[in-house]
């Protein structure tokens, strides 16, 4: 919880001085995905007499001005949900509720169609490599000079 609460913070901080409209929706998303795995994982607690940690949005400034680059923002955010993965996994592999294994991997997906979501924004953007992929043989075979006759 404690690290979605940061990521809510620095998705919804994003969201206010990114300047690409797209790119503003990305972290938007973001932080409505951390606030919604807070407030489920908050009603677990609650539910069983548990305090819930508190949210730290209170402290993000009413700044619209960016201190840095789109490209260094979702670098950021890419990070974050690399982040939110891992420790979902961390926690499935020593999990004795199956309750809440059978959430942990259904947001491990949500989490992961949102970081390939930004992994493709910054492939468009021209700030981040296409992954390698297996030569397509098909495609190779079909166009090489042997197969002219």
């Amino acid at each position: 919880m404690n690290t979605n609460i940061l990521g809510k913070s620095l998705m919804l901080g994003f969201s206010q001085v990114a300047s690409s409209s797209k790119i503003r929706k990305y972290f938007q998303k973001g932080a409505e995905l951390s606030g919604n795995q807070i407030k489920n994982f908050s009603d677990h607690l609650m539910n069983q007499d548990l305090p819930a940690p508190k949210l730290m949005d209170a402290h993000i400034t009413d700044s619209t001005t960016s201190p840095f680059s789109d490209k260094l923002m979702m670098y950021h955010g890419s990070l974050a949900g690399d982040i939110a993965v891992q420790n979902f996994g961390a926690a499935l592999s020593q999990m004795l509720r199956h309750d809440l294994a059978a959430e942990f991997i259904k947001l491990i997906s949500l989490i992961g169609k949102y970081n390939n979501d930004g992994l493709n924004m910054m492939i468009e953007h021209g700030w981040f490599e296409e992954p390698y992929t297996a030569p397509d043989r098909k495609a190779l075979s079909k166009s090489s000079e042997g197969n002219q006759s």
